[in-house]
Protein backbone atom coordinates (compact mmCIF):
# COMPACT_ATOMS: atom_id res chain seq x y z
CA UNK A 1 0.00 0.00 0.00
CA UNK A 2 1.43 3.60 -0.04
CA UNK A 3 0.58 6.83 2.56
CA UNK A 4 -1.48 8.20 0.35
CA UNK A 5 -4.10 4.72 0.10
CA UNK A 6 -3.95 4.51 4.23
CA UNK A 7 -4.67 7.99 4.73
CA UNK A 8 -8.18 7.51 2.65
CA UNK A 9 -9.09 4.33 4.35
CA UNK A 10 -11.16 4.25 7.49
CA UNK A 11 -9.40 1.81 8.99
CA UNK A 12 -5.61 0.74 9.55
CA UNK A 13 -3.50 4.14 9.37
CA UNK A 14 -0.26 4.81 11.20
CA UNK A 15 0.54 8.51 10.88
CA UNK A 16 4.29 9.68 11.18
CA UNK A 17 4.06 13.93 11.24
CA UNK A 18 7.09 15.62 9.78
CA UNK A 19 7.20 19.53 10.43
CA UNK A 20 9.89 21.49 9.06
CA UNK A 21 9.98 25.09 10.23
CA UNK A 22 12.03 28.12 7.91
CA UNK A 23 13.38 31.43 8.93
CA UNK A 24 15.24 32.89 6.25
CA UNK A 25 18.77 30.43 5.79
CA UNK A 26 17.67 28.69 8.91
CA UNK A 27 15.58 25.64 9.04
CA UNK A 28 14.39 22.88 11.90
CA UNK A 29 13.33 19.35 11.80
CA UNK A 30 10.86 17.55 14.04
CA UNK A 31 8.92 14.76 13.77
CA UNK A 32 6.05 13.37 16.43
CA UNK A 33 7.33 9.71 15.81
CA UNK A 34 9.46 7.61 18.67
CA UNK A 35 12.80 7.57 16.93
CA UNK A 36 15.12 9.80 13.90
CA UNK A 37 13.73 10.01 10.86
CA UNK A 38 15.88 11.79 7.77
CA UNK A 39 13.67 12.60 4.55
CA UNK A 40 14.50 14.47 1.76
CA UNK A 41 17.99 14.62 3.07
CA UNK A 42 17.48 16.13 6.48
CA UNK A 43 17.13 14.73 10.09
CA UNK A 44 14.08 14.99 11.79
CA UNK A 45 14.40 14.74 15.58
CA UNK A 46 11.81 13.49 17.65
CA UNK A 47 10.08 16.29 20.09
CA UNK A 48 6.20 15.94 21.80
CA UNK A 49 5.06 18.57 18.46
CA UNK A 50 1.29 18.20 17.35
CA UNK A 51 -1.22 20.26 15.00
CA UNK A 52 -5.33 20.43 15.22
CA UNK A 53 -7.07 18.34 12.62
CA UNK A 54 -6.71 20.30 9.33
CA UNK A 55 -10.61 21.37 7.65
CA UNK A 56 -11.14 22.70 4.66
CA UNK A 57 -13.51 25.47 4.25
CA UNK A 58 -15.33 28.09 2.58
CA UNK A 59 -13.19 30.70 3.33
CA UNK A 60 -10.06 28.74 3.03
CA UNK A 61 -7.69 31.64 3.50
CA UNK A 62 -8.76 32.48 6.80
CA UNK A 63 -8.61 28.55 7.56
CA UNK A 64 -5.87 27.99 10.67
CA UNK A 65 -4.23 25.23 12.76
CA UNK A 66 -2.70 25.32 15.95
CA UNK A 67 0.80 24.05 16.56
CA UNK A 68 1.98 22.59 20.12
CA UNK A 69 5.48 22.02 21.37
CA UNK A 70 8.13 22.25 24.03
CA UNK A 71 9.08 25.73 24.69
CA UNK A 72 12.46 24.22 25.48
CA UNK A 73 13.16 23.27 21.44
CA UNK A 74 15.35 25.30 19.92
CA UNK A 75 12.91 26.69 17.30
CA UNK A 76 10.77 28.14 20.49
CA UNK A 77 13.55 31.02 20.46
CA UNK A 78 12.37 32.70 17.56
CA UNK A 79 9.92 34.22 19.61
CA UNK A 80 11.90 34.95 22.96
CA UNK A 81 12.66 37.37 23.92
CA UNK A 82 11.95 39.20 21.03
CA UNK A 83 9.26 38.91 18.10
CA UNK A 84 11.26 38.17 14.51
CA UNK A 85 11.60 40.49 12.24
CA UNK A 86 10.94 38.34 8.93
CA UNK A 87 8.13 35.32 8.29
CA UNK A 88 8.22 32.24 9.79
CA UNK A 89 7.45 29.63 7.29
CA UNK A 90 6.18 25.66 8.04
CA UNK A 91 5.15 22.55 5.67
CA UNK A 92 3.96 18.80 7.33
CA UNK A 93 3.80 15.78 6.25
CA UNK A 94 2.45 12.53 7.17
CA UNK A 95 3.80 9.59 6.30
CA UNK A 96 2.22 5.86 7.48
CA UNK A 97 4.55 3.81 9.37
CA UNK A 98 6.15 0.67 6.84
CA UNK A 99 5.46 3.30 3.50
CA UNK A 100 7.92 5.33 1.61
CA UNK A 101 5.64 8.06 0.55
CA UNK A 102 5.26 10.74 2.29
CA UNK A 103 1.74 13.38 2.04
CA UNK A 104 2.32 17.19 2.25
CA UNK A 105 -0.56 18.11 4.62
CA UNK A 106 -0.04 21.89 4.93
CA UNK A 107 2.22 24.81 4.36
CA UNK A 108 1.81 28.01 6.40
CA UNK A 109 3.59 30.49 7.83
CA UNK A 110 3.54 30.63 12.19
CA UNK A 111 2.30 33.65 14.03
CA UNK A 112 0.42 34.56 17.17
CA UNK A 113 2.71 32.96 19.64
CA UNK A 114 1.74 31.95 23.49
CA UNK A 115 3.71 30.51 26.13
CA UNK A 116 3.17 28.62 29.11
CA UNK A 117 4.71 26.41 31.78
CA UNK A 118 5.66 23.92 29.24
CA UNK A 119 4.57 24.48 25.79
CA UNK A 120 4.42 26.59 23.33
CA UNK A 121 1.42 27.29 20.93
CA UNK A 122 1.71 28.97 17.67
CA UNK A 123 -1.12 29.89 15.12
CA UNK A 124 -0.26 28.70 11.64
CA UNK A 125 -2.29 30.74 8.74
CA UNK A 126 -2.16 28.60 4.89
CA UNK A 127 0.09 29.78 2.67
CA UNK A 128 -2.20 31.62 0.81
CA UNK A 129 -2.82 34.30 2.96
CA UNK A 130 0.45 35.66 1.65
CA UNK A 131 -0.28 36.06 -1.84
CA UNK A 132 0.27 39.61 -3.16
CA UNK A 133 -3.36 40.83 -4.16
CA UNK A 134 -4.73 43.79 -6.53
CA UNK A 135 -4.70 46.72 -3.23
CA UNK A 136 -7.67 49.58 -3.38
CA UNK A 137 -6.95 52.26 -6.51
CA UNK A 138 -4.89 55.46 -5.80
CA UNK A 139 -6.39 57.96 -3.85
CA UNK A 140 -6.28 61.33 -5.35
CA UNK A 141 -4.29 63.15 -2.64
CA UNK A 142 -1.36 66.02 -1.63
CA UNK A 143 1.31 63.09 0.02
CA UNK A 144 2.66 60.63 -2.68
CA UNK A 145 1.60 56.95 -1.35
CA UNK A 146 4.43 54.69 -3.13
CA UNK A 147 6.63 52.97 -0.93
CA UNK A 148 10.42 54.49 -0.69
CA UNK A 149 12.64 52.06 -2.98
CA UNK A 150 9.90 50.51 -4.95
CA UNK A 151 9.58 54.50 -6.57
CA UNK A 152 12.86 54.64 -8.73
CA UNK A 153 14.90 55.68 -5.94
CA UNK A 154 18.20 53.30 -5.84
CA UNK A 155 18.40 51.44 -2.02
CA UNK A 156 21.82 50.63 -2.46
CA UNK A 157 22.60 54.45 -3.03
CA UNK A 158 21.47 55.52 -0.11
CA UNK A 159 22.38 52.85 2.25
CA UNK A 160 24.57 53.80 5.39
CA UNK A 161 27.02 51.49 6.88
CA UNK A 162 27.68 52.17 10.65
CA UNK A 163 29.18 50.66 13.85
CA UNK A 164 27.54 51.36 17.14
CA UNK A 165 29.40 53.19 19.78
CA UNK A 166 26.48 53.22 22.34
CA UNK A 167 23.69 51.43 23.60
CA UNK A 168 21.07 52.65 25.81
CA UNK A 169 18.00 50.78 26.01
CA UNK A 170 16.01 51.27 22.02
CA UNK A 171 18.55 54.40 21.58
CA UNK A 172 21.69 53.23 19.45
CA UNK A 173 24.86 56.27 18.94
CA UNK A 174 26.70 55.59 15.88
CA UNK A 175 29.22 58.77 14.15
CA UNK A 176 27.52 57.61 11.08
CA UNK A 177 24.21 58.80 11.54
CA UNK A 178 25.34 62.42 12.51
CA UNK A 179 26.16 62.15 8.83
CA UNK A 180 22.59 62.78 7.86
CA UNK A 181 20.28 65.77 8.96
CA UNK A 182 18.65 65.11 12.33
CA UNK A 183 15.29 63.58 11.49
CA UNK A 184 16.37 62.16 8.01
CA UNK A 185 16.47 58.50 9.53
CA UNK A 186 13.14 58.45 10.71
CA UNK A 187 10.72 55.90 9.49
CA UNK A 188 13.45 54.27 8.09
CA UNK A 189 15.52 50.88 9.50
CA UNK A 190 18.03 49.18 10.14
CA UNK A 191 19.32 45.80 9.52
CA UNK A 192 22.65 43.65 10.10
CA UNK A 193 23.36 40.26 9.98
CA UNK A 194 23.31 37.58 12.55
CA UNK A 195 26.42 35.28 13.76
CA UNK A 196 23.84 32.75 12.25
CA UNK A 197 23.22 34.03 9.28
CA UNK A 198 20.04 35.54 9.71
CA UNK A 199 19.29 39.15 8.47
CA UNK A 200 17.55 41.02 11.52
CA UNK A 201 15.74 44.64 10.87
CA UNK A 202 14.64 47.56 13.20
CA UNK A 203 12.28 50.08 12.35
CA UNK A 204 13.81 53.29 13.20
CA UNK A 205 10.83 55.78 15.20
CA UNK A 206 13.60 58.86 15.58
CA UNK A 207 16.56 60.22 14.74
CA UNK A 208 18.82 63.00 16.17
CA UNK A 209 22.22 63.71 15.52
CA UNK A 210 24.22 60.81 15.96
CA UNK A 211 21.52 58.74 17.69
CA UNK A 212 18.50 56.75 16.57
CA UNK A 213 15.49 55.38 18.51
CA UNK A 214 14.61 51.58 17.44
CA UNK A 215 11.41 50.12 17.58
CA UNK A 216 11.92 47.17 19.92
CA UNK A 217 15.45 45.40 20.54
CA UNK A 218 17.21 42.64 20.01
CA UNK A 219 20.23 40.18 21.71
CA UNK A 220 22.91 41.24 19.71
CA UNK A 221 22.27 44.93 19.57
CA UNK A 222 25.58 46.06 21.41
CA UNK A 223 28.28 48.38 20.86
CA UNK A 224 30.56 47.47 18.07
CA UNK A 225 27.85 46.02 16.10
CA UNK A 226 27.96 46.73 12.42
CA UNK A 227 24.04 47.57 10.62
CA UNK A 228 23.23 49.50 7.38
CA UNK A 229 20.90 51.95 7.58
CA UNK A 230 18.52 53.56 5.68
CA UNK A 231 16.33 56.74 5.95
CA UNK A 232 12.41 56.88 5.56
CA UNK A 233 10.29 59.25 3.61
CA UNK A 234 7.48 61.64 4.28
CA UNK A 235 5.99 61.39 1.23
CA UNK A 236 6.48 64.97 0.60
CA UNK A 237 7.52 66.79 -2.31
CA UNK A 238 9.99 67.91 -0.64
CA UNK A 239 11.20 64.29 0.52
CA UNK A 240 11.11 63.52 -3.40
CA UNK A 241 13.54 66.83 -3.83
CA UNK A 242 16.17 64.67 -1.17
CA UNK A 243 16.09 61.53 -3.09
CA UNK A 244 16.31 63.05 -6.72
CA UNK A 245 12.81 61.44 -7.61
CA UNK A 246 10.43 63.84 -8.31
CA UNK A 247 9.62 62.88 -11.74
CA UNK A 248 8.30 59.72 -10.07
CA UNK A 249 6.32 61.99 -7.45
CA UNK A 250 3.04 59.78 -7.00
CA UNK A 251 1.09 62.57 -5.24
CA UNK A 252 -0.80 66.11 -6.65
CA UNK A 253 0.90 69.13 -5.18
CA UNK A 254 -2.13 71.66 -6.79
CA UNK A 255 -5.15 69.93 -5.20
CA UNK A 256 -7.78 72.77 -4.91
CA UNK A 257 -8.22 73.90 -1.17
CA UNK A 258 -12.03 73.93 -1.57
CA UNK A 259 -14.40 71.55 -2.94
CA UNK A 260 -16.28 73.09 -5.80
CA UNK A 261 -18.99 70.84 -5.65
CA UNK A 262 -19.54 72.31 -1.93
CA UNK A 263 -22.89 74.04 -3.16
CA UNK A 264 -21.50 77.21 -1.96
CA UNK A 265 -22.36 79.82 -5.05
CA UNK A 266 -20.94 82.63 -3.91
CA UNK A 267 -17.54 81.37 -2.59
Amino acid sequence: MTSSTRDAALLGGQPIKLFRITRGVLSWFYTNADRTIVYGGDTYLPAAIAHDKITDGGEQQKRTINITLPKTLAVADNWRPYPPSDPIAITIWTQHYGETDYLVDWIGRLLAPVFDDTKLTLTSEPSQTRNKRGGRSGCWQRGCPLVLFFCGVSKAAHALPATLTGVAGLVLTAAEFGTLPSGRLNGGWIEWTRTDGLLERRSINAHSGTSITVLYGAADIATGLAVTAYPGCAGTFADCTYFANTDNFGGELYIPGRDYYDGNPVR
